[in-house]
């Protein structure tokens, strides 16, 4: 295999191919990183009709600090996204506690599909943990946002982009190992 089929094969499984449809529900796993572009793409979403609600996860990253939730709701709000639109979830500090404590918020509400939007490098492993953790969720379905200096099919080329596709892919089985996601299979863009 070629140096460039390798990076092929390794950032379509970290950052599969997933078609959008629209949801009553998106789950935005919080960052710090490239906020504005995040604020920027739930925005377009939002106005594309993919989703009628979104909850945005993510705690405090360090002591004192606002959580995600805060850092990335409040630029929205900035940016004229409704509040009203908005549930904020505040505690959560890594991709297992954003599913459940985000779960936990909707409560009984059963939702068929739901709409995740994360990082880019991150979206086998969101729709992996969501199938864990989440299974009454039967359509998901995944939006990444690239923040990077280097588009998609040259993460290589972004030594951030490159780090962060190496760990996922590195992570991945490890995480199936300890019980924390659930492998999926995805055809032709649709999560199976």
């Amino acid at each position: 295999m070629s140096h460039f089929e390798k990076r092929t094969a390794i950032i379509e499984y970290v950052a599969p191919s997933v078609s959008l449809f629209p949801a009553k529900f998106a789950l935005v796993f919080g960052t710090r990183h490239g906020v504005p572009m995040f604020v920027s793409e739930i925005l377009s979403l939002y106005h594309k009709g993919y989703f009628e609600k979104v909850i945005v996860s993510g705690g405090a990253t360090a002591p004192g600090a606002p959580s995600e939730a805060s850092t990335i709701s409040a630029a929205l709000v900035q940016r004229g996204f409704p509040e009203r639109v908005m549930i904020l979830e505040h505690k959560a500090v890594n991709t297992g506690e954003n599913v459940a404590f985000s779960r936990d918020l909707i409560g009984e509400l059963k939702l068929e599909g739901l709409l995740l939007i994360g990082k880019v490098s991150s979206k086998r492993r969101y729709i992996m943990t969501v199938r864990k953790q989440w299974p009454e969720v039967r359509k998901i379905c995944c939006h990444g946002v690239n923040y990077f200096s280097s588009p998609e099919a040259l993460w290589w080329k972004d030594r951030e982009f490159r780090c962060r596709v190496i760990s996922e892919y590195r992570k991945i089985p490890i995480y199936i190992e300890k019980g924390f996601v659930s492998e999926v299979s995805i055809a032709n863009g649709v999560v199976l």
